[in-house]
């Protein structure tokens, strides 16, 4: 059956639906609709909330990325190595730096 055949029973409900007052509508027209200056300038501030949340993120790692000296080369492989032999301390330090 094709979805423009109509059954008896949803011409009932149509007239039902007339009957008690409501009205139909077309849920195409009502998502093709141009949104409002105040759903656009909502919009535009849970974007910026966004961002600036994001912005902030960025700062405090950045800020907590600069408190420790970064390793050189050798002090690097030097860690590594103890590392691996299970030093712990040196593998934090790894992982701070």
């Amino acid at each position: 059956m094709s979805q423009n055949t109509l059954k008896v029973h949803d011409l009932n409900e149509d007239a039902e639906f007339d009957e008690n007052g409501v009205e139909a509508f077309d849920e195409k027209a009502l998502s093709e609709e141009e949104p409002s200056d105040n759903d656009l300038a909502e919009e535009e501030l849970l974007s910026q909330g966004a961002t600036q949340r994001v912005l902030d993120a960025t700062q405090l790692y950045l800020g907590e990325i600069g408190y420790s000296p970064l390793l050189t080369a050798e002090e690097e492989v030097y860690f590594a190595r103890r590392a691996l032999r299970g030093d712990v301390a040196s593998r934090r330090r790894m992982i701070e730096s």
